[in-house]
Parts: structure tokens; sequence; C-alpha cells
């Protein structure tokens, strides 16, 4: 049986690829400063402290592959350069390596390129990550979390580009595939989530989540150097913020990629959902005063699990306007196959469901509720769907199709405000196909 060491087993990503590499079946060395603290079934607590380079060959020992993160000290690239050349020695040949959007634009000197080019210049079998933003900074409290949680803002240096957020557990589905099965060797990935938002856009859909306005603002280089400083932070952390606002400026996070689902076999998560998970974070810190009342949020909650069933009930036979009358005005809908695509408004709307309804017979389709959950600012529903086909290539008096869909609606005053459907669009490709294969072999 392989076995893995994941070295920070406590962080962000690393308490994600535990459990992760487990499922797969491999035997995890869960590496940690304080192993005793660490409470995962099935793994192996282990010593791992990188100001103690005596702890790294017992964790090595044994090891055939290994998720690093650089180490949170001063002389990095030294650190990491060693603990590579510890790697080889030890016969742990295979590396996922942890780094971070953009990392491939700035000049080789600088820390966290540097570091990438020790690990590209090595006889280890390694890949990169490279995760845009992640979803969990907004609500950490060493990031935006207490900004918006009691500031009710969020700020951030943009220059009015957008960035592809990702939820940390992507990012360790996509590690824990790579240490137990292999793949993507002597690359680098860049990770992403499903689209990309501008910081007006992300306080939108936080807002949406937390219940009340989040505030965007944009700040200057200068003036998040000066903020900064103010809160006493050291010059090199002021330089590694600057490049990374530099990164955005340039819109260097703003692409999204599929590498998510390349390697692990499903889209990553949305902000929607990772907001509507987390929205009791969103919420003013202990002490601070709450905007509603738990009895009210769970009435809320009820309400909008009620206008999900009328929505889903009108559109599954096409009543169109007792369809429309469950979104806003200025409602966008997106069909995440085409996250270019949107649909802005309710003409358009009226417009594209009708389009698409037409694909089924007399307009009509079959709708069972497999998952619903509810908050007082979202809904996130999974269907399974049938129908019977008559769009192009159907044959005649069409054919039956089934297909899940997942919608997450934001929901404000009663109305949807925006509405994100994952759905596979080759479903009906495919029975179009199966059907002519069992004509041909009739």
């Amino acid at each position: 049986m392989n076995r893995i060491l994941v070295i920070g087993a406590s962080g962000k990503t690393g308490r994600h690829v535990v459990p992760e590499v487990i499922a797969r079946g491999a035997a995890v060395r869960a590496g940690s400063r304080h192993p005793e603290k660490l409470q995962f079934d099935g793994a192996d607590p282990t010593r791992f402290d990188w100001d103690d380079e005596t702890s790294w060959r017992p964790a090595l020992d044994g090891v055939h592959a290994v998720y690093l993160v650089k180490p949170p000290a001063t002389d990095v690239v030294e650190v990491v350069g060693k603990f590579l050349d510890a790697m080889e020695v030890a016969g742990a040949n295979r590396l996922v390596f942890l780094s971070e959007c953009a990392t491939q634009t700035r000049a080789d000197h600088i820390t966290e390129r540097h570091a990438e080019r020790l690990v590209e210049a090595s006889n280890l079998d390694w890949t990169i990550l490279r995760p845009s933003w992640y979803m969990d900074d907004i609500i950490d409290s060493e990031f935006f979390g207490p900004m918006v949680r009691d500031g009710r803002i969020i700020v951030m240096t943009t220059g009015g580009s957008a960035t592809a957020w990702i939820d940390a557990r992507d990012i360790a589905d996509v590690a824990a595939e790579l240490l137990v099965n292999g793949g993507s060797t002597g690359c680098a990935l860049d990770l992403t989530g499903p689209e990309a938002l501008s910081l007006s856009e992300l306080a939108k859909r936080i807002s949406i989540a937390a219940g009340e306005a989040i505030t965007a603002i944009e700040e200057s280089v200068l003036e998040a150097e000066e903020r900064m400083r103010g809160e006493g932070l050291n010059e090199e952390f002021i330089a590694y913020m600057t490049r990374i606002a530099q990164s955005i400026m340039s819109g260097d996070t703003a692409g999204v990629t599929t590498e998510v689902e390349r390697v692990t076999g499903h889209p990553p998560r949305s902000i929607e959902a990772f907001l509507t998970e987390h929205a009791a974070q969103l919420q003013p810190s202990q002490g601070e005063v709450a905007t509603t009342s738990a009895e009210h949020d769970l009435q809320r909650a009820r309400d909008n699990e009620a206008l999900f069933h009328r929505l889903i009930s009108a559109w599954a036979s096409s009543d169109f306007d007792a369809l429309l009358d469950c979104f806003a005005d200025d409602m966008v809908y997106t069909d995440m196959p085409f996250p270019d695509r949107p649909v802005v408004g309710k003409p358009a709307f009226r417009e594209h469901v009708k389009s698409y309804n037409s694909l089924f017979a007399d307009g009509q389709v079959e709708v069972e509720f497999v998952t619903l959950v509810a908050n007082a600012n979202n809904v996130v529903g999974e269907l399974l769907c049938q129908a019977q086909y008559v769009g192009p290539g159907a044959p005649d008096g069409g054919l039956p199709v089934r297909w899940h869909a997942t919608l997450v609606d934001t929901i404000a005053d009663g109305r949807v405000m925006t509405e994100h459907v994952y759905f596979d669009p080759t479903a009906f490709d495919q029975a179009v196909q199966q059907a002519a294969a069992l004509r041909t072999s009739n």
C-alpha cells in the first residue's frame, strides 16, 4: 500500500487532503508540529516541524509521496531545497507541491517562483498546483472574515479585474487524486472555481448569503500597503500581498480552467454553494447585534423552500408566467456548462426557457427532488428530471431522457436574484446516439 505524507495536515488544504487520500485507499502520515491535536480516523499522526530537521527523516521513512505546502519561514527557498534533497535520500519520489496562482508570471528570484524552480529542477516526479484565491479566505479570521462579519465590507486591490475563487476542498481533491493515482507529472496545474467575479460581484454574492449589504471597497496599491503597515505587518509580507494584487490587476486571476473536473471527475464547487454552507460565519461575531432573529431566519428559509418548489413546478409544466413571478426583474440566470452566456432580466429569461422547454413533448418535465437545502438567503436543489425529448436528432414521437441538475439560487425579498444550473448538456446527444444505434441494429 502506498504511504503518503501530508505536510500541514491541520492547514487549510491539508485537513481536507488527509481524508481524501484515505478515501482513495492509501495510508496517510499526517504531519504536524502538534500531532497530538490531530483527529483523523485512519491516519497516522506524525510530528513534522520545519524548524527541526531531525523530524523530517522519521516522517519520510517508508513514504512514497508527499503533499508539500511551503513553510511559514523567512528562508523559504533554502528550507524547501533541503527538504527536496531529504525526499530524494528517503526514496519518496512523488511530490504534489502547493503553490499559487500566476506564480509563473514572476521573476525567478521572487520567493514563490524560486521555490517552484527548485521543484522543477529536482529528480522527483512532481506536480505543481497553482490555485486561485481561496473561497475559505472570505470567512477566515486571518483574511477577510473580520471585515465581512463586523465591518460589513470587503476590501481588495483588483483594478476592476476578476478572480476565479476556489474552494479549498477542490484543491484537496485534486491533490489527493494525484498523490494516490498519479498523473500530470512534470506539469503545473492552474486550479480555479467555475466562474470569475469582480469585487463588486463578489460583494453582491456575499451580501445575499449574509442577509445584508456587504460593501466592496477598492484600494489602490499604495493605500493597501499603508493600511498593512498600520496593522503592523512586516515589509516582506506586504511585498508578497502587493504581488498578488498586481496579478489580479493584470487579469492573471480572471481565467477559468477545467483542471479540477479533468483530474477529479467532478466540477468545482460554486461560490454560492460555499457561501450558503458557511452563511453562519458571515454573521456578526459574538457580542455584535444580529441582523435577524433565529426564528425569522427559519421562517425565511421555509418561505424560500416553498418558492423553490413553486419555481420548479412552473418550469416543469411550462407555466412561464408563474415561473417568471418567482424571479426579480434584474435576475441573472446561468447554465453553468456555458458560464460565458448569462441570461439577464425576465424578458430574456422567458425566451431562453421557452426555447429550452420546447425540446420536450408538450413542454412537460417530470421532476424528482433528490436533495433540497434552504436557508434565509439561498436554496440549493438537486433534481432528477425525466422527459420525452423531441429536439434536434430525436426520432418521430421523441425518446425518453433522464438527467440530473443542481440549481443554486440566491433569494432576496421573496424573489430569485441569481440562479446557477449545473447539468450535463450531452445527456440529450447521448440519448439520440443510443436511439440511432438501436434503430440501426434492428
